[in-house]
């Protein structure tokens, strides 16, 4: 079998994995759904953007974001710069980048990056169940932005995140708590 067969059936097989453990996100005693909606939001960001990379070819990803530009102008110890340490990192094949992690502050950010100009998006108050419709449209414009300047087709990588079942259970679980509170 020749190696570039072989390579795209460990490719598939490895997109396929984590298609299934992000489907595979159940409420139950040590699960993320027992963490801060912060770190849920968070991970669920993270695996999405693994997954699309593992499954599309010219896509990479990148766990602790390496690709981040060496030179932030933000001061350390800014609450708003985002720490690269914690991010994951979509790198489309002309190098622009979606980003998602948290600041010094503990703040959600995603941004994009493309030829050297950073588009941050960055939430106020993650935790606070009104503010999520806010974050929902945030999240959905930070990501066409970098549909743009990858190239994509228009939502499709929104269309996927925003139809994906345990984003919808995770937004679900958002709103309802939001209407407890309400």
């Amino acid at each position: 079998m020749p190696c570039c067969l072989r390579q795209a059936r460990v490719t598939v097989a490895r997109s396929n994995q984590m298609l299934s453990r992000m489907h595979d996100m159940s409420p139950r005693p040590g699960s993320m759904f027992s963490e801060p909606f912060r770190e849920q939001f968070v991970h669920f960001l993270k695996e999405a953007i693994e997954a699309f990379a593992a499954a599309t070819p010219g896509y990479a990803h990148d766990k602790r974001s390496r690709w981040a530009y060496a030179f932030n102008p933000m001061r350390d110890g800014d609450p708003e710069k985002p720490v690269y340490a914690t991010m994951a990192a979509l790198r489309a094949p002309n190098f622009a980048a979606l980003r998602v992690g948290v600041t010094e502050g503990g703040q959600v950010v995603v941004e994009v990056e493309h030829r050297k100009l950073v588009v941050p998006y960055i939430t106020d108050d993650v935790e606070d169940p009104g503010e999520f419709p806010k974050i929902q449209r945030g999240l959905r414009q930070i990501i066409e932005h970098f549909e743009r300047a990858a190239g994509m087709a228009r939502h499709s990588l929104f269309s996927r995140l925003a139809s994906d079942p345990g984003y919808r259970e995770l937004a679900e679980a958002r709103r309802s708590s939001l209407a407890r509170r309400g």
